[in-house]
């Protein structure tokens, strides 16, 4: 049995066409289910399905089914799959990539362990591994097979994160807003913080200043959003839009986000610092200057850090999470080593099971013979005929099993027991050989 991969991330597609191909819970749940046994032949020609969709990524790791002869037909259904997902299905596919075997599982582990990442490293994906096993097994898409696989996969994952640094520096744009503002606080004389606006990275830096300790925290939301229930969340305070200017001058960090209700102009900012009796205050930056007028840096006591410096930071960040790639691409190899050692260790105990049930078959048939044509032998010397094909039995099988297991640390496992089905006559079951 091989597994297979096919899908799309950040580095093969715009990440529009990834969100337009992107399953839902429902949509994987039902996809899941196509391949479970039922009354009618499944829609995909899989024995196992797990889908992997996130914001920068589209994948389904499958097991051929039984009657699968050549991996390129359950590609192929694998690949038309993600194509009816958009309006042009031709462009769909020329993003989609193709792996089978070790490629295929080295591929998850690596994606598990944050390689295959838009920022390097982020431990957002690995919970997502996790969940999307968690829901193939749940509705009986994951067997034998892909179970095993992404728990090692996992495993990899908190290895690479726990045994290196590659997740140790902060470097997405929410983490950074959050580690600038801890550094501003002392200079700032005060731990308030405004959110102006409620997108993903917002709430993100929200929960990551939460995170490093009291911060008294306030939103002001777009009229289209329940501020309220936002800032429950966070145990922050909602004010409405019309009070931004009030909220700023109450502040010490202010958080201009893509979402923001108003724009940040000079004068506004200029009104605010008037009650505030020459404390300093600062803006962080997260809308790229769509909010926030550039000239607001120009006032006194007025500190922007803008996308430039978010930027700069991240890219030190990366830079030093890339150093620790290297350490992480070790432990993948070594977790990609230990799964194969244990399915070929599986292959080959197959086949000596085989080899020696042929062997007592083909014993017991021909002592049976030779005690038909010695009918007047006492029970003692039937007792040493039984010993003496045993033991030639056991002795001529020694050296071949020992070698047989052997070869299963040696990456030779699958070319040995085939030849040894081969010269031996086995049975051609390979149910299980191991998941390359």
């Amino acid at each position: 049995m091989t597994v297979l991969v096919v899908g799309m991330s950040h580095a093969t597609a715009p990440l529009a066409t990834i969100e337009r191909v992107g399953f839902e819970i429902d949509d994987a749940t039902a996809t899941l289910a196509s391949i479970t046994p039922g009354d009618l032949r499944p829609a995909l020609p899989l024995r196992e399905l797990v889908v992997l969709s996130t914001c920068h990524r589209v994948e389904l790791y499958a097991v051929p089914a039984e009657d699968v002869t050549r991996p390129s037909v359950a590609l192929d259904a694998l690949a038309r799959l993600l194509a009816g997902r958009g309006q042009d299905g031709d462009a769909i596919d020329a993003h989609v990539r193709r792996l089978v075997g070790t490629e295929a599982t080295r591929h998850l582990f690596r994606v598990a362990a944050g390689l295959e990442s838009m920022v390097i490293g982020e431990s957002e994906v690995l919970g997502q591994v996790s969940a999307a096993l968690a829901l193939a097994v749940r509705v009986g898409a994951a067997g034998p097979m892909l179970t095993p696989l992404f728990e090692a996969a996992v495993r990899t994952g908190r290895r690479a994160r726990v045994e290196t640094g590659i997740a140790s520096v902060p470097a997405s744009v929410s983490s950074i807003a959050a580690e600038l503002a801890e550094e501003l606080a002392d200079d700032l004389r005060g731990r308030r913080a405004l959110f102006l606006g409620a997108g993903k990275i917002a709430l993100l830096a929200a929960k990551a200043l939460r995170a490093r300790g009291f911060w008294e925290m306030t939103i002001v939301a777009p009229a289209n959003v329940d501020g309220a229930v936002l800032a429950a969340d966070f145990g922050a305070t909602c004010v409405p839009p019309d009070a931004v200017a009030a909220a700023i001058a109450e502040s010490d960090l202010v958080f201009t986000c893509s979402a923001a209700p108003v724009p940040i102009d000079a004068a506004m900012v200029r009104q605010a610092m008037r009650g505030r009796m020459a404390r300093p205050i600062a803006f962080i930056d997260l809308a790229a200057g769509d909010t926030l007028d550039p000239s607001v840096a120009d006032l006194a006591g007025v500190r922007v850090a803008g996308p430039r410096e978010l930027r700069e930071r991240i890219d030190l960040a990366i830079a030093g999470r890339r150093r620790e790639a290297p350490l992480v691409e070790t432990i993948v190899e070594e977790e990609l080593r230990a799964i194969q050692a244990r399915a070929d260790g599986s292959s080959l105990s197959g086949v000596v099971a085989a080899l020696r049930a042929r062997a007592e078959d083909i014993r017991q048939r021909e002592l049976a013979r030779a005690m038909a044509a010695l009918p007047n032998v006492d029970a003692a010397v039937r007792a040493q005929l039984e010993w003496l094909s045993v033991s030639l039995v056991n002795k001529l099988l020694d050296e071949p099993t020992r070698r047989l297991r052997a070869e299963a640390t040696h990456g030779q496992a699958n070319p040995y027991a085939d030849v040894t089905r081969e010269l031996f006559g086995l049975a051609a079951d390979r149910a299980d050989r191991p998941p390359a």
